[in-house]
């Protein structure tokens, strides 16, 4: 009977450090900081990708194809041209939990430096009081690059469960782009070797 428990703990022991293990293997490769205080929203999100910064910055301006990545945002398209790296978006996202389902509008006003930041903010206010942020990059701690993504929120609806659906959205719009940046990167390693190998490969003309 002893022998018995004795095993039986063992098994236990193993099992948790097994999903111990799994879990650290498994870890979430974007960070996620949620404060509300008197109905205002600051997030913070940061990722590591291993990409060249042409490519991170391509899918970070991709402004009007971002509807076919970020899954919760219908509508994405430039509607001014302020200046050099200056210009109004008129952006519109979708969210929702069973019965309920809400679409907001943001017209922002973002000023962009070059494979550095973008900085937004919404003139618009219809559904938001204040929304405003930033993306940046910066050198990772190993290698690649480090995106860091910042918004304070606060809106002019009432809608349960609001809070989830904020922390929920911006997740979802870290892991897409972190997802899309990896594709369009090994797409781009793909074609960079094809081209390599195409341009070493002699034409059977040459032997003849």
């Amino acid at each position: 009977m002893y022998t018995q428990n004795f095993l039986f703990k063992v098994f236990l022991v193993n099992a948790v450090m097994t999903l111990s293990c799994g879990a650290g293997l498994a870890a979430d490769p974007v960070s996620l900081d949620f404060q509300e205080k008197g109905g205002t929203y600051d997030i913070r999100g940061a990722f590591n990708v291993d990409a060249e910064p042409g490519v991170v910055w391509e899918v970070l301006t991709d402004y009007h194809h971002i509807p076919k990545f970020v899954g919760n945002l219908k509508k994405s398209l430039i509607d001014e041209d302020l200046g050099p790296y200056h210009f109004r978006l008129e952006q519109e996202f979708e969210g929702g939990f069973l019965f309920f389902t809400k679409r907001v509008r943001v017209v922002l006003d973002v000023h962009e430096t070059w494979q550095q930041t973008i900085l937004f903010t919404d003139i618009d206010r219809k559904d938001f009081s204040i929304y405003q942020g930033s993306w940046n990059l910066r050198p990772g701690p190993n290698k690649g690059l480090e995106i860091d993504y910042q918004l304070t929120a606060k809106q002019n609806f009432s809608a349960p469960f609001a809070g989830d659906f904020m922390r929920g959205g911006v997740k979802d719009l870290l892991d897409a782009v972190r997802r899309e940046i990896l594709r369009r990167q090994a797409k781009k390693i793909a074609e960079d070797t094809s081209l390599l190998t195409s341009t070493r490969t002699p034409s059977l003309q040459n032997f003849y």
